[in-house]
Parts: structure tokens; C-alpha cells; sequence
């Protein structure tokens, strides 16, 4: 047999021609029906008000796009549903702050930014992109707080950066007292490092690390009575990973990803698999807690994270605690997460 072309394609010749079915009467006004109904669901289907469905959610669109870096990991279920963790997903458009960030970012620094806004309190922040240069802040993260225990990092970075130079020589016994106060932030090691190595030039020497807002708020200089801004501090953490010496950077890494449970808060909070290193700072001026962290997380260090926080009355410690660690798990995580075991050391 022979073949022809047909509208519907190629068919063979040689056939008889098919009979139409002749509808007529009651018969042909039904089938008139049921196609308009049909049409009419189809219509609704497409435009998805059939299931409810809202655009940009569903199956192929779990959590939103999957482009950036925190997208990768268990697929987040769509607005609505619960996740394995029972936090409910962010999806949805793309919120219009902090553009620079991918989609998925940018959802969770909108979760954030209502999780901010129903603290107490006075709470700065600054959130970067090493890879990007995206960068995050609010209102207060040029604020002048007192760092508390987070200058420590200053002071050993620069301890670093000078023993690095032959400008001093650190023992064997000086390397202990260093790891004392990156890992569980003694108080008293600090001390001993301050007054053998430090003077009020530690001034003009964090300058150099970006920290140009700190400022002494008692004589003589010490590390204890200082003031600096969020921003200081993610200046200083960047400064960290991205100029130090490799191996003084890769000392420095090691120990913040390895701090005792006292620091295991704030950008802690980022949780395990973002790999987190962090310096946290606290202290009780009269009753009113000061809380700080700084750190990194995120594939090879990718984001740094500096928050800082004063409550605005008598408060208890690990209130502020738990507020800078939810605060990384929201950017992190897309969610809350427990509230850290951490207690104040004296």
C-alpha cells in the first residue's frame, strides 16, 4: 500500500474511508455540554485554581528556584506543607530586599528581618557574600556595642599578624593561653596575653583589619572596656579569611569550628552541615545582658555573619543566646532551632 500525507501525519491508501457519526436532537446538545465543561476544567487546571495551587510552588518548584548556594540538601516542601523537621518552608516570589542574594537567600533574610522586628532590645547585624560581595545589613549595624568577649578575636588576629612579621615572639606557653581564649574565651588567659603584648596602639593596629569605630570606654586600654559596630566585626572576620597568612587562617578556622560548649551559640546556630566557626562575647552590665557573635559558615567559609545585641532592661543571658542563634538558623536553615544549652561563665 501507499502512503499520503494527511493533516494528522502519513496514513496508508487503499482504505475505505472512515464513517462519521451524525449526532443530532438531545444527544448533540449533551455532548455540547460535556464539552464546555470540559473545556471549562481544563482552564481551571491550567491556571492551577483547580487544586489551589499557587504559582511558583508545587512539585517542580519545591522551595523555590534552585539557584544558589544554600539550595542544595533535602528538598524543602512547598508553602504550607511541613518539613521533616516541622519548620514550615519558605517559598514563594522573591522578596525585594537584599537583591544580590539568590532567591532562596533572600527568603530567609525576610524571615529574619520579622524575626528581628519582634525582639527586644537593640540588635545590629551584618550578613556577607565572600564570593559575591552581596552584602546584608539593618539599621544598626554601624551601632557602637560593647564587644565584650569578641575583641578577643582582634587581639589574637593581631597577635598573628605581628608574630607572623618577627614583631613579637610567641612560646609555646603564649600559643596554650591563645587557644584558651579561642576555644573557651578565658578570661583570664586573655588577660595574661593583653598585658604582655597590647597597649593603647591595639587601637590603630585593628584599624588596619577594617575595625575603624572601636573605641576604649575606660583607662587604662584594655581589651574588657571596649566598644565596636557589627560592621567592626564582620570587617575583622573577613579580614580573618581572607588576609591573614594560610596557615594562621587555617589555625584560626580550626580553632573557631571547635569552641566549647559556652560558644556553641549564635552562628553556631547555622548549624553542622554549614560547617560554622564562631567568637562569641557577653557580659552583664547590672543586669543588662550583652550579647555578640562573630563568624563564619557555609561551604569553604563562604558567608560571614556579625550580630550583635542589648537588651533594653534586666534580662537573662541565654534569652540573648538563643536570639543571635535562631537568627543563623533562619539564614541557615530556613528555620528555627533549639534553644542552645550554653550558660554564662561568671
Amino acid at each position: 500500500m501507499r502512503a499520503q500525507a494527511t493533516p494528522g501525519g502519513w496514513e496508508p491508501t487503499g482504505l475505505p474511508a472512515p464513517r462519521r457519526r451524525v449526532v443530532r436532537g438531545p444527544a448533540r446538545r449533551l455532548a455540547g455540554i460535556f464539552a464546555a465543561l470540559c473545556a471549562a476544567v481544563f482552564v481551571l487546571a491550567a491556571t492551577g485554581c483547580a487544586r489551589g495551587r499557587i504559582s511558583g510552588a508545587g512539585p517542580k518548584f519545591q522551595g523555590g528556584p534552585p539557584a544558589g548556594p544554600l539550595a542544595a540538601g533535602p528538598p524543602v516542601p512547598a508553602l504550607g506543607q511541613q518539613s521533616g523537621s516541622g519548620r514550615r518552608a519558605l517559598t514563594g516570589a522573591c522578596p525585594a530586599a537584599a537583591r544580590q542574594f539568590s532567591c532562596l537567600m533572600r527568603r530567609r533574610i525576610r524571615a529574619a528581618q520579622r524575626y528581628l522586628a519582634r525582639q527586644p532590645g537593640s540588635i545590629g547585624l551584618v550578613l556577607h557574600d565572600r564570593v559575591t560581595g552581596a552584602t546584608w545589613q539593618n539599621a544598626n549595624a554601624r551601632t557602637s556595642f560593647p564587644a565584650a568577649s569578641t575583641m578577643k578575636l582582634a587581639m589574637i588576629t593581631d597577635l598573628l599578624v605581628r608574630a607572623r612579621a618577627d614583631r613579637i615572639g610567641l612560646s609555646s606557653g603564649d600559643w596554650t593561653l591563645i587557644y584558651e581564649v579561642l576555644h573557651s574565651s578565658s578570661d583570664i588567659d586573655a588577660d595574661r596575653l593583653w598585658f604582655t603584648f597590647e597597649n593603647r596602639r591595639f587601637l590603630h593596629r585593628i584599624a588596619r583589619f577594617g575595625m575603624t569605630t572601636c573605641s576604649f570606654s575606660a583607662r587604662p586600654p584594655y581589651w574588657g572596656y571596649m566598644y565596636c559596630s557589627p560592621e567592626d566585626l564582620d570587617h575583622l572576620m573577613n579580614y580573618a579569611l581572607g588576609r591573614l597568612a594560610g596557615s594562621d587562617r587555617s589555625y584560626l578556622v580550626g580553632r573557631l569550628r571547635h569552641v566549647a560548649r559556652i560558644q556553641q551559640w549564635g552562628v553556631w546556630g547555622a548549624g553542622a552541615g554549614h560547617r560554622p566557626g564562631n567568637k562569641d562575647g557577653w557580659e552583664d552590665d547590672g543586669g543588662v545582658w550583652v550579647t555578640n557573635t562573630v563568624g563564619f559558615a557555609g561551604p569553604g567559609g563562604r558567608y560571614t555573619l556579625a550580630i550583635m545585641d542589648k537588651q533594653p532592661a534586666r534580662s537573662r543571658f541565654r534569652l540573648g543566646a538563643n536570639t543571635l542563634t535562631q537568627i543563623s538558623a533562619l539564614l541557615f536553615q530556613g528555620g528555627h532551632v533549639p534553644q542552645p544549652t550554653a550558660e554564662a561563665t561568671p
